[in-house]
């Protein structure tokens, strides 16, 4: 197999898929993401590509479609740890009568290849429809021996594959090549399923947009909200005054240098500030930020923060005597690494005090958000730093009440809170009115799921 760039400049940020049977890189050639390298492992046999240039990439999120499902499982070496993995319309069981292409059928069509055959089978996985003619030029050729030579050596393979912990499989209610049932049955006790209304070629780029934060989508969006954000983000007031007077119990009252991430319009940073005093500070956020004036010098970054961060670790040094950050981290790609970053930047001595939010927060959004937000729970944010430091864990809920349901959807609009890239249409919130629950005080709720992580070595 080969692994072939199809986007690359310079990132740290790979977006690598393994394609499917008899796919051809020029299947993804149109695929962009800004911010991303983008990778294609594809070919007619089982043996694997150089995988060097993967060692350039501190951030990599795999897509596996079809039979790359198990390519991935079979061929990527242990060493490569994806933040995240993603199933397209494949199982790691590709030749299965149960959770897989049927096995007569597998084996029936590594028999009976041909030219034509290999032709209906990518018409086939286009639905028969339009998308074929669009994609017909790039799914041409391939060596017909070699291609059922393939197949007959993973119907084969009694090996256990690698397991990959896998963040979502998606599932194509018009699959003609894996059976949506056999998917189903493969990933229901192993992951989250979700289902597209699609054929068996799905539209990469949209998946991409649903499972991929856009650090500039984002920045917009906060923007815009900068100037009724103060009045109407209560939840986020709450949460930051919390973390600070935590991270005030556990630091020392006098700091030289402190760093905070997404600090926006300030209601951490002041909260913070009026407990522990700092003669440096420095602010990171994606937005314009005003000036604090709550240290001697201070320092401001516009940008991506998860990026400095990682570019400010790998020069080595440690800077910091707190490294902070409330309701920011989970916009972030690889919140692993960036926790990992912040361990080498912390002083001895030093404090992390950071909030993010739970597995399930915002359970009102879940029905509207067509790709829910990914939150890492408790224990996986903690398994992100050393097993020697001392780690607390603190979890807590936040409700808000509104009038109506469309108050709600205006509070997250007046506060740039989203819970997804996607963008709900007019049904999707006529449906989300019509089914919000009402709570025991007879008003509709947000509910917040704040996990508040304070983290520093052992003294």
């Amino acid at each position: 197999m080969t692994l072939d760039f199809i986007s690359q400049g310079g990132s740290r940020r790979l977006i690598l898929f393994f394609a499917g049977w008899s796919a051809t890189p020029a299947l993804f050639s149109r695929l962009k993401l800004d911010g991303w390298d983008i990778a294609v492992v594809s070919g007619d046999d089982l043996t694997p590509p150089d995988w060097t240039p993967l060692r350039d990439y501190h951030t990599t999120y795999l897509y596996a479609w079809s039979m790359g499902v198990y390519f991935a499982a079979r061929l990527l070496p242990e060493e490569f740890s994806p933040a995240a993995c993603f199933a397209i319309n494949g199982t790691e069981t590709p030749c299965h009568d149960l959770t897989g292409i049927p096995e007569a059928i597998f084996r029936g069509t590594a028999e009976g290849l041909t030219p034509r055959s290999l032709e209906k089978f990518r018409m086939r996985m286009c639905g028969y429809t339009q998308r074929y003619r669009e994609t017909a030029d790039m799914l041409q050729g391939g060596d017909t021996q070699r291609l059922a030579d393939q197949l007959r050596a993973v119907a084969d393979d009694s090996n256990p594959p690698r397991r990959f912990t896998w963040r979502a499989a998606y599932v194509s209610e018009r699959d003609r090549i894996f059976p949506a049932e056999n998917q189903t049955r493969a990933w229901r006790e192993k992951t989250e399923l979700r289902y597209l209304s699609d054929d068996h070629l799905p539209d990469f780029q949209k998946i991409l947009r649903h499972t991929v934060i856009d650090v500039q989508r984002v920045g917009d969006r906060f923007s815009r909200s900068l100037d009724t954000y103060t009045q109407h983000a209560h939840a986020q007031r709450m949460i930051a005054e919390r973390l600070a007077s935590l991270f005030a119990l556990r630091s020392a009252s006098q700091l030289d240098d402190v760093l905070e991430i997404g600090c926006g319009t300030g209601l951490f940073t002041f909260s913070w500030s009026k407990l522990v005093s700092t003669h440096h500070a420095t602010f990171m956020d994606l937005c314009d930020m005003p000036d604090f004036s709550v240290a001697n010098e201070e320092k401001y970054v516009k940008g991506d923060a998860e990026a400095h961060v990682a570019r400010m670790a790998g020069e080595g040094g440690a800077q910091f005597d707190a490294i902070l950050s409330a309701s920011a981290i989970q916009w972030f790609s690889n919140p692993r690494k960036f926790l990992a970053d912040c361990v080498k930047l912390l002083r001895p001595g030093g404090v992390i005090a950071i909030s993010t939010f739970a597995p399930g927060n915002l359970p009102e959004l879940l029905h509207l958000r067509r790709d829910p937000m990914y939150y890492p729970a408790a224990e996986a944010l903690r398994s992100y730093l050393p097993a020697d430091w001392e780690v607390e864990m603190i979890e807590e809920d936040v409700e808000i009440d509104f009038t109506t349901p469309l108050d709600a959807l205006r509070h997250l609009r007046l506060t740039g809170v989203t819970g997804s890239s996607a963008t709900a249409t007019p049904a999707d919130i006529r449906r989300f009115a019509a089914n919000y629950p009402v709570n025991p005080r007879g008003r509709y709720s947000l509910t917040f799921k704040p996990i508040y992580l304070l983290a520093h070595p052992r003294r």
